[in-house]
């Protein structure tokens, strides 16, 4: 088992969608993309492998105030291509919440 920290903000995938003109569709913003690649910097320093062709386990504990299942996903996109190769390999997901000082009184 490998522990992966992966510090500030996590922006909503969901979110973090812009529609640029004349298209019909949305892409990721710059602030979701600067944060994805930031993501992927942080865990390539603690993930020293290529991506796993095995199934994985993701347990994710986050103080953040957003929905714990925008965070997933977010945070599902960012580690594929470092972590695993596809986030289909995900297999199990545990996700919690911790509150910082001072919240969910």
């Amino acid at each position: 088992m490998t522990a992966i920290t992966l510090e500030g903000r996590i922006p909503s995938k969901k979110n973090s969608r812009v529609k640029p003109r004349n298209c019909n569709f949305t892409i990721p913003n710059n602030e979701y993309m600067k944060w994805q690649d930031y993501a992927r910097w942080q865990a390539r320093l603690a993930w020293r492998k290529p991506p796993t062709d095995k199934r994985v386990k993701l347990t994710i504990t986050t103080s953040c105030k957003n929905d714990i299942d925008n965070l997933t996903t977010s945070i599902m996109d960012a580690l594929q291509g470092v972590i695993y190769e596809d986030d289909r390999q995900v297999v199990h997901i545990e996700g919690s919440k911790v509150p910082k000082d001072g919240e969910y009184k």
